[in-house]
């Protein structure tokens, strides 16, 4: 069973929301839901939807299947959509919406919603009764989504709603109509969030205790997630002034000896890169949130894109060790926000979560979360003998932190001694240097190898990473059903690259699938590994790729 429901308007108008109680309604009933945002930068007007597509099959992205049912707030939406709409579908809108142009369309269930709203005495419940029209059509349980409402509305909002949704049912239940059925199934230890929540969980479950932003869609869903719940997980979060206090502030608070996150998108990092190099320098732990955008500059703000990569992994001045990951999916994001916080203070380094609005925004159905049941701290109590720049072996000085012990802990952003004292000893900067850069040999041993699935003997594989893992496997898999002889390898920590990752497969075709003009990781892989990787199937317009796309674009590069 597949259904796909878009809900079209302006902004403001409350796509969101009404999209976040069907998205969390269907999962509760025991249904799996994929969706993403379309929107556009602006606070009012514009054309925005939101489209959920709902499965009792495990699904990893939006396909270009037409859609079953439109809840279209304007007529805008209408006309925008309506050749998307199937036939046999349902088209919901406000009966005060002129359709004369569509005279004859049975698809167009109008609903008395001004109407409504003018007796409850309140324009805002315009989407609940959207809610209780839909769910009167479609045999749905009406105490589930009570239930729902309560959770999504504050207390003084809470009656009115509820009296919203009763309406709205009551209503489309004389009708004589149904857009279908969905029986109630079991969802065992199943979840539903988006990207940003999942990285957001991922650093609090992290113990992260401080994190300083200034706000950057869609980067900034992070911060306000994590500000929700400040209270309930003992977390500062400071708006700062601009990014560059805001990367110097976590730096700070690192150094001090509270886990410490930013959370930006490309234009904001361009600003930390100063702040990023003093994290190496002065071989402070910070984790980075970024999440792409198509740029460069302003760009489109609310639209996606891979277009970060080399600036990410290249950002900075002088060299220095980086940790940088693209979770591929939500359930990723989580358990790879943890582990940027764990490498970034095991090894000093700054960690970089690399995501974009399309993993951000979307939200879906994942298998449970297992947090670890401790987080392991790489700090010491020293003594008045210590030496925060102490030249080891591995490169790994002993990490205190100031005030916890007699230690005095000193660390400077001019090239130090192992002290920490400013030097311009050229014999201690090329002992430093190569102190800083013995970390690499030890971060490549915890890159997580890419995955793979497809033939067993491939003529080409496609190589994806991050947030493109889900529709590319779906993409994949339908051909190699088909019968095409290829294969899926998706990196999600993309770097450093090791090269033994790619080098087994030397001999087959390899073409990257990405969301940026250049192929930019084809390129990085040819840079790091020798491997001939090429550019395979790119997209740049700001939207994500769709199922077919990669079908379509696969068939043409298999010729």
């Amino acid at each position: 069973m597949e259904c796909k429901i878009l809900i079209g308007g302006e902004a403001g108008q409350g796509i969101q929301t009404i999209s976040n109680i069907l998205s969390k309604y269907f999962f509760r009933i025991g249904y799996y839901v994929f969706t993403i945002e379309s929107y556009q930068s602006r606070i009012r007007g514009g054309h925005n939807y939101s489209l959920l597509r709902i499965s009792d099959k495990p699904i990893y992205a939006i396909d270009n299947e037409k859609v079953d049912i439109l809840i279209a707030l304007n007529l805008e939406t209408i006309r925008l959509h309506l050749n998307e709409v199937k036939e046999g579908g349902h088209i919901f809108c406000d009966e005060s919406i002129k359709t004369e142009e569509f005279l004859g369309d049975d698809r167009i269930i109008k609903i008395p919603v001004k109407q409504i709203t003018q007796e409850l005495k309140s324009k805002l419940v315009e989407n609940t009764i959207f809610v209780g029209a839909l769910l009167a059509l479609s045999s749905g349980d009406i105490d589930e989504m009570r239930k729902i409402i309560a959770e999504t509305f504050k207390q003084e909002y809470f009656d009115i709603n509820m009296r919203a949704l009763e309406e709205g049912y009551k209503y489309a239940r004389d009708l004589n109509r149904s857009c279908g059925s969905f029986l109630k199934r079991g969802r065992d230890n199943r979840l539903l969030l988006n990207g940003a929540e999942a990285v957001g969980f991922g650093a609090m479950v992290s113990g992260c205790k401080f994190l300083a932003s200034y706000p950057m869609t869609p980067g900034t869903a992070v911060m306000n997630f994590i500000a929700e719940h400040e209270l309930d997980f003992d977390v500062v979060v400071e708006q700062a002034e601009d990014e560059i206090a805001a990367i110097n502030m976590a730096i700070g608070a690192f150094f001090a000896g509270a886990r410490s996150m930013v959370t930006t998108s490309g234009g904001g990092f361009a600003l930390m890169v100063e702040g990023l190099s003093l994290a190496g320098m002065t071989e402070t732990p910070v984790v980075i949130h970024i999440g792409q955008r198509p740029g460069p500059a302003t760009g489109l703000p609310t639209r996606t894109e891979q277009g970060d990569l080399n600036f990410v992994v290249h950002a900075g001045h002088g060299e220095f060790v980086r940790y940088v990951t693209a979770p591929r999916d939500q359930k990723d994001a989580f358990y790879k926000t943890i582990k940027a916080f764990e490498l970034a203070e095991k090894y000093q380094i700054p960690s970089i979560i690399l995501t974009d609005q399309y993993l951000i925004d979307s939200k879906a159905v994942i298998e449970e979360l297992n947090p670890p049941s401790e987080i392991k701290f790489y700090r010491v109590k020293a003594d008045t003998n210590y030496l925060r720049h102490k030249i080891t072996e591995d490169g790994v000085s002993p990490f205190a932190i100031p005030g916890e012990s007699e230690a005095l802990v000193i660390t400077d952003s001019d090239e130090h001694d192992e002290e920490g004292h400013i030097t311009e000893d050229l014999s201690i900067r090329k002992r430093m240097v190569e102190k800083r850069m013995k970390k690499l040999n030890l971060l490549l041993k915890e890159i997580e190898e890419p995955s793979y699935f497809g033939v067993e003997n491939p003529e080409i594989i496609f190589i994806g990473w991050g947030s493109t893992y889900g529709v590319i496997k779906e993409g994949i898999e339908r051909l190699i059903r088909e019968g095409y002889p290829i294969g899926h390898l998706h990196f999600s920590d993309v770097y450093p690259i090791v090269n033994e990752h790619l080098e087994k497969y030397k001999g087959i075709k390899l073409y990257t699938i990405e969301q940026n003009y250049q192929g930019q990781f084809a390129a990085l892989l040819r840079k790091e590994t020798g491997v001939d990787v090429k550019r395979g199937l790119v997209k740049y317009n700001g939207f994500p790729f769709y199922v077919e796309e990669i079908i379509k674009g696969v068939k043409e590069l298999m010729g």
